[in-house]
């Protein structure tokens, strides 16, 4: 066992305040769970097995199963060092995969707003894999050197963090750089389908003002709670370091889960007979329409602007179309 020192009253504080901040992380990912839970089995549990799904399932109960354990972790009492380490090690850890998640429904998101233009996708997974590459070289360098020791508080001895490296905060620098440059990708695509209000495609038309609402709603989010982290990080007292971590892992867990539970609700509550303009028969390959009336030129722009190769999983309201399906009743 190691030896136990007693800790002064400033560093039992910051120890508290750090478990207790990690806490309201944790609650806010339950609370979203107990709140969402009917939508999930609405629309998920019985859908069919796509991309989408896996992400959905894996963000959400890889970030709930690693919150549960975090909790108990930090209010267990300390008693060997090693372990303490092995902890600290797989809380880094495990932040970057809860980003990795979040940011691949992001990305899928994003790519269904540009039509599944592949160099969209190309230019975001390359962007995507230097951005990782380099926060796991921060994370890897400075775990490497941390160290712990044991430290006596009310309630039971408890593991401090020290010898961490001050230019820790890098870790946040190409994450945030990259949540940046998807908001501005949402957003110019925003402005790139402002222009098609007002048409007769209402129901696609607001599937993807939807996706853009949630994706920018999200990078605003999140952007301010990376940030946050960064200037905790590069300018509070290492006993400050784990406060904001909680909220950095849970924030994108549930904004990213509630873009996909909102596309699929919106998707679902659209009618077929909603519009008397456009009928649709879907199978798994493409769309037809039958459109009562000549369709104008600037209509068959719109249609031929959201064309596509091909579906993706369950990117919803991405179609394949052919000119030849309109036809004039």
């Amino acid at each position: 066992m190691a030896t136990l020192t007693m800790a002064s009253a400033e560093l039992v504080r910051d120890i508290q305040l750090k478990r207790y901040a990690q806490l309201a992380g944790n609650v806010i990912i339950v609370f979203d769970h107990a709140i969402t839970l009917g939508q999930e089995v609405e629309l998920i549990w019985g859908s069919k097995w796509t991309l989408g799904k896996v992400l959905f399932l894996m963000n959400r109960y890889y970030s709930l199963g690693a919150f549960i354990f975090n909790t108990f972790a930090l209010f267990a009492p300390a008693t060997d060092e090693s372990v303490r380490f092995a902890f600290f090690r797989w809380q880094g850890w495990t932040g970057l995969i809860a980003c990795v998640l979040a940011e691949a429904i992001l990305q899928m998101r994003l790519y269904a707003l540009y039509s599944l233009d592949k160099k969209i996708l190309a230019f975001m997974l390359s962007l995507w894999a230097m951005c990782l590459t380099s926060s796991a070289y921060v994370m890897y360098t400075v775990l490497a050197k941390i160290q712990t020791y044991i430290v006596l508080i009310p309630g039971g001895p408890a593991c401090v963090p020290h010898n961490i490296s001050p230019h820790f905060y890098a870790f946040w620098i190409p994450i945030l750089s990259f949540e940046f440059l998807l908001c501005l990708l949402a957003i110019i695509r925003g402005f790139q389908t402002h222009k098609l209000d007002g048409t007769f495609f209402q129901s696609s038309l607001q599937i993807v003002t939807i996706l853009i609402r949630d994706s920018i709603m999200y990078f605003l989010v999140i952007g301010a709670t990376y940030f946050t982290c960064l200037l905790v990080w590069a300018a509070a007292p290492v006993t400050f370091l784990a406060v904001p971590i909680g909220f950095a892992l849970s924030m994108p867990c549930v904004l990213a889960n509630r873009i996909i539970l909102n596309i699929r609700a919106i998707n679902q509550n659209l009618s077929p007979s909603a519009s008397s303009d456009v009928e649709k028969e879907i199978d798994s390959k493409h769309v037809r329409f039958s459109i009562p009336a000549t369709l104008m030129p600037c209509d068959m722009e719109v249609l031929r602007s959201m064309r596509v190769e091909r579906p993706l999983g369950d990117i919803i309201e991405l179609y394949e179309l052919e000119d030849a399906n309109f036809t004039s009743i």
